[in-house]
């Protein structure tokens, strides 16, 4: 009879040593978002036995404790009479009898935030097992932030390829959230899917691959979730991570102050401009025709006079390159425009008049004058008799008068040598 005792004893400890052996495989908590779904991944562990020789199998979910009888448990789904207590809906999509029991909750509320457990009954076995490692659901209102990886960009150089990644939660994935992105470079390509993590839930992933660009640099790149529920409105969540690209000078150009007209005697202040990363540049002031350097900073300023005429550029360099400006032309009001002087004799008087048209060739003594443009100077003869050269050094060399064709407009033409200048005077009237 000892012996008899001693054996049922040590069957029974097997028995519930067996029974410590079953598990239930949930991940240990799941975030939903009020007034959608909530999908709880689940596979159990059951006699291969008992399993084979079942002809029904039930699953029941339990609130609070995993106690079946124990008074502070609730048995929110009990599958012999599918009846739902505290739910709008619960639903096992798993084949109980392949040992997998996934549950969708639907429509969850902020008081269905607990501890929740799976149990499972087989018949005609009669075999009852609650499982004691529950999933905990958390409901909120607020959906979480999507996880933007990486968090921090390093900054990266121009043309490099950089990829990002943007995961969001989906607790219900027959209602999954969408992602998108904000502030995307030009080159970029985004691919998005929904995907299975290792504990059996899922996220939706999105990915956007581009090659940096300078135009990049200090851009907020956003990732906005946005889930769909049973409310009123949709929630969304948005992360931002700012790309820092690292680049060699670009857009160089030349700012000028004052930028109206500039005269001789004025103050001027070229600026040399551009964008980099670093910022920190080192620039260079040329003028056009000058081998040297006109001098170093960001600012070139000078009091204008009529030789600081012509095209002006700069360059601005970092640690990762340089880049030349554009030329830009300083004009000075009043001053002479031309790269060929014109030699002149001396001509003491050229006059205009509405008589018509005279020629007039003087020889004289040479003088050099350097000249932008060539003036008509008027007089009107109202009855006056014209005065003629009178230095002994100007002469007359050649003189016309014309009254038979008398022109209606007035032109004047310089020729210059070495030795003389014709002027041709028409005058625009009869009289």
């Amino acid at each position: 009879d000892n012996y008899l005792i001693i054996a049922e004893c040590v069957l029974f400890l097997f028995g519930l040593i067996a029974e410590m052996l079953f598990d239930a495989k949930l991940p240990g908590r799941i975030n939903a978002l009020r007034g959608s779904c909530v999908q709880i991944p689940c596979t159990f562990d059951a006699p291969e036995n008992t399993l084979k020789d079942t002809e029904t199998i039930f699953g029941f979910w339990l609130k609070k404790h995993h106690a079946f009888l124990n008074p502070e448990s609730l048995v929110v789904f009990n599958g012999t009479s599918n009846i739902i207590k505290g739910f709008k809906y619960i639903e096992i999509l798993g084949n109980l009898s392949q040992r997998e029991c996934t549950t969708v909750f639907y429509d969850v509320m902020n008081n269905h935030t607990d501890n929740y457990y799976f149990r499972v009954e087989m018949k005609p076995e009669n075999w009852k097992y609650t499982y004691d490692i529950p999933i905990y659901i958390s409901v909120s209102d607020v959906p979480e932030l999507p996880i933007l990886t990486p968090t921090d960009l390093q900054e990266v150089m121009e043309e490099t390829t950089v990829n990002l990644s943007c995961s969001s939660e989906a607790p219900c994935p027959k209602q999954p959230p969408t992602i998108s992105w904000s502030n995307i470079p030009e080159s970029a390509r985004i691919t998005t899917q929904l995907q299975e993590k290792p504990d059996k839930t899922q996220s939706v992933f999105s990915y956007m691959t581009f090659k940096a660009s300078y135009k990049d640099h200090k851009k907020n790149i956003s990732c906005t979730a946005t889930y769909p529920r049973n409310t009123p409105n949709d929630s969304t969540a948005e992360t931002t991570v700012m790309l820092r690209v690292l680049f060699s000078p670009k857009e160089t150009h030349i700012i000028i102050d004052p930028s109206d007209s500039i005269s001789v005697g004025t103050n001027v202040t070229l600026t040399c401009k551009s964008k980099a990363s670093p910022n920190e540049m080192n620039y260079t002031w040329y003028k056009r025709g000058q081998e040297k350097e006109l001098d170093f900073g960001e600012q070139l300023t000078f009091n204008v006079n009529r030789r600081s005429e012509g095209w002006y550029f700069c360059t601005a360099k970092n640690i990762h390159g340089n880049q030349m400006s554009e030329e830009f032309q300083l004009i000075v009001a009043g001053e002479i425009n031309t790269d060929v002087p014109l030699y002149v004799q001396t001509l003491k008087v050229m006059i205009i008049m509405e008589t018509p048209c005279i020629i007039f060739l003087f020889q004289g003594q040479e003088k050099h004058v350097q000249v932008n443009s060539i003036y008509a100077n008027r007089a009107f003869v109202m009855g006056e008799e014209l005065e003629m050269p009178k230095d002994e050094n100007d002469m007359i060399h050649y003189g016309e008068i014309d009254f038979s064709t008398p022109q209606t407009k007035s032109t004047t033409e310089k020729i210059s040598g070495q030795e003389t200048i014709y002027a041709e005077v028409c005058g625009s009237g009869k009289d």
